[in-house]
Order: structure tokens, then C-alpha cells, then sequence
């Protein structure tokens, strides 16, 4: 009977195996990949489903403790999925700058649970054909995952503007089939459906977003060399901007940069330490441009920086931290300088006025830092 049982989990085992061989030999390990922890976080979770299975089913021979153990460590794999799941979702739909605090946030849930799981009871119900978990560790453990389950549901659907049509299929429908098989599972636990729920979730991201096809078509938005966002990204952002304020007003505002001396770094010291300055320069704007929507390198050294609804005197004072930043970073021959243009109003689809109303001030920038930095000027 136990065999019977543990079938679905088995199936469940295989194809999640499976996603994560091919994934882990066809896939450029460079880029960072969420799938694979989203996948091997729900192996984890299945295995254990089994083997907790198994366990409350042979109460006679099994200590208690192993049986308590064995469903702390299920929840436990199941918040971590659900918990990467959160965070893949909240890099989908949230401003960089928001991104970081956001997953600071998906920490709680998980870490109450853990805190409380060791003394939280559990109970052991005999069921229609198999026993199951019940008890306080149990509601505990559901309910962690279902502020996981809300949070996700509800960025996606708030969110939704922002993501294309193929994102939109993948996160919607994957987060209501948590919520689905969660829902089932605390109606008729001897379903046990939470293990066959991550694993068609798994099937669903690979299908659609995190196949290795899907992956280079995003590396296609992302500058290598920076860790921004490219070109192609940023006129991407143009386009879905140009498209959601056709009728509704916003004030944007833009920040060009330019970085001086990459020419003489080049030229003096190889291409290896220019591309380690442009490095630095990217990871310095990031770093500091913390209301920004999104960093973009659009040029060899220039880069790109779109606020919405921007706080004035808070870009100012972004600006101002660049700089900072700029003057204490020593790891180069040459002064790490970046020039910068900011100019702000209201958004005008098709109309590119207030960006090179900031590439006007980015020059006139450029043109005062070579004349109290002469050694950045190419000769």
C-alpha cells in the first residue's frame, strides 16, 4: 500500500530530476539562474513528502521524533521554493531599487516559521487510505506559505502592465496553481497534492520563461560587461512607456552619463582595465541610484537612467553620492568620472525632448571635469 501511495511523488521525483540535469548541462552557468533553485527546493520538498509518507504510515516502527524532523524539514523545502518563487516574482515586477527590501521582506515568514517549528506540535490523523500531518506545526506551515501564495498573486496582478504576455502566462497561472494546491490539500489531505503542485509549477517556468531558448533571448536585454541593462532594454522601456502614458501623465525624469577617460585607460593600460572601469562605474550607479527605475548602458561609455515620478531633491542628492562614490574608488590608474545631465518633466510618448535636454547638461558637465581634469582628455 505504501508504494501505491508514494507513486505520484516518484512521477514527481523523475520529471523534476530531469528539468534540472537538462538545465544544469544546457544552460550558460554564467547567468544567474532562479530556476534551478526554484527546482531543486521542490525535489527537496518531494522527497520529503515521501518519505513522510512512508513515516506516518509506519507510526509502530518509526520513533516521533523522526516523524516531527521529517515534516520540518518538508516545510522547510517548501518555504524555500515558495520563498524563491516570491523572489523571482518580485525581480519581474518591482523597480531595482525596491527589489533588495522586497526579498528582505520574504525572509520573514520563513524565519518565524523556523523559530517556532521546533516547539509546534504535530498530530497524526488516519485518514481514507493514508495517515497524514496535522496540528499547529501544520496550520503554521500552510500559512506561511499562503502570505508567500498572496504576495506573489498579488504583484502579478498588480504588476501586470509592466510584464509582457508570455510572463503574464507563466507567473498568474503557476501562482493560482499553488494557491489551488494548497487549498485542496488542507480540504482532503490524503491527496497530498502540494508535491504534484511544485512540480507542474517547475514544468510551467521551464516551459514557458526558463527554458535555455527563453534564457538568451533575455541575456539579449542585458549588457555582460556592466551587469545593467542594455540598449535593446532600454528602448524596450521607451516603447512600454510611449504605449502606458499615451492618455495618463507622469513626470519622468532622465539621468545621461558618460564616463571620462575610457579612450586613455584603453589606450594606456589595455582594454582589460577599460572594461573593468566601465564595471565599476556601472556597479557605482546602481549602488547609488536607489529611486531610479532602471540603469541602462546605451553606448560603449555611456549609460542611461530613468526615474518616474522622481523626487527632485532625491535624484540631486543621488547625483551627488555617484560622485562621491567616484572619488573614493582607487582599484584603477586613472580617476574613475562620470559626467551627468539630468533634466525632468512631464512624459510626452514619441517625444525624446527631456532626455536630450539631459544629454545637453551631461556635456556641459563633461566639458567642466576636463577642464579641471586634464589628464582624463584624450590626446
Amino acid at each position: 500500500m505504501a508504494l501505491l501511495i508514494i507513486r505520484e511523488e516518484v512521477v514527481c521525483i523523475f520529471v523534476l530530476v530531469f528539468l534540472i540535469a537538462y538545465k544544469h548541462f544546457y544552460h550558460d552557468k554564467s547567468v544567474e539562474d532562479t530556476f534551478m533553485r526554484i527546482a531543486l527546493f521542490a525535489l527537496g520538498h518531494v522527497m520529503f513528502d515521501m518519505l513522510t509518507v512512508i513515516s506516518v504510515n509506519h507510526q509502530d516502527i518509526i520513533p516521533s521524533i523522526t516523524n516531527k524532523v521529517l515534516h520540518m524539514l518538508l516545510y522547510y523545502f517548501g518555504l524555500l521554493f515558495i520563498m524563491e518563487f516570491y523572489n523571482y516574482v518580485v525581480k519581474l515586477t518591482m523597480a531595482h531599487n525596491l527589489v533588495k527590501k522586497m526579498r528582505y521582506i520574504g525572509y520573514i515568514p520563513i524565519s518565524v516559521f523556523v523559530l517556532l517549528s521546533s516547539v509546534l506540535p504535530v498530530e497524526y490523523i488516519e485518514g481514507n487510505g493514508t495517515n497524514y500531518s496535522f496540528g499547529p506545526l501544520v496550520f503554521a506551515g500552510y500559512a506561511a506559505f499562503a502570505i508567500y501564495c498572496t504576495a506573489c498573486l498579488g504583484l502579478a496582478i498588480y504588476k501586470r502592465s509592466s510584464l509582457d504576455l508570455k510572463t503574464q502566462l507563466a507567473v498568474l497561472p503557476t501562482t493560482v496553481m499553488m494557491v489551488v494546491a494548497v487549498l485542496v490539500q488542507v480540504i482532503i489531505p490524503e491527496l497530498l497534492m502540494t508535491g504534484a503542485g511544485v512540480t507542474l509549477v517547475c514544468i510551467g517556468l521551464f516551459v514557458t520563461v526558463n527554458n535555455p531558448v527563453e534564457t538568451y533571448i533575455e541575456q539579449a536585454f542585458w549588457d555582460e560587461a556592466s551587469g545593467v541593462r542594455n540598449k535593446n532594454a532600454f528602448r524596450k522601456q521607451i516603447e512600454y512607456m510611449n504605449r502606458k502614458y499615451e492618455t495618463k501623465k507622469v513626470e519622468v525624469g532622465y539621468i545621461v552619463a558618460d564616463m571620462n577617460g575610457l579612450k586613455v585607460i584603453n589606450d594606456r593600460y589595455g582594454h582589460d582595465e577599460g572594461d573593468k572601469l566601465i564595471k565599476a562605474a556601472a556597479t557605482v550607479m546602481l549602488a547609488n541610484f536607489k529611486t531610479a527605475y532602471h540603469v541602462y548602458r546605451i553606448g560603449g561609455d555611456e549609460f542611461a537612467v530613468i526615474y518616474i515620478s522622481p523626487d527632485e531633491a532625491v535624484v540631486r542628492q543621488e547625483i551627488e553620492n555617484v560622485r562621491a562614490a567616484c572619488d573614493k574608488y582607487k582599484d584603477s590608474p586613472i580617476t574613475l568620472s562620470i559626467a551627468m545631465g539630468y533634466a525632468s518633466g512631464t512624459y510626452v510618448p514619441d517625444s525624446m525632448e527631456i532626455y536630450n535636454k539631459a544629454d545637453e547638461f551631461m556635456y556641459e558637465d563633461k566639458a567642466e571635469i576636463k577642464k579641471n581634469h586634464p589628464e582624463l582628455c584624450a590626446r
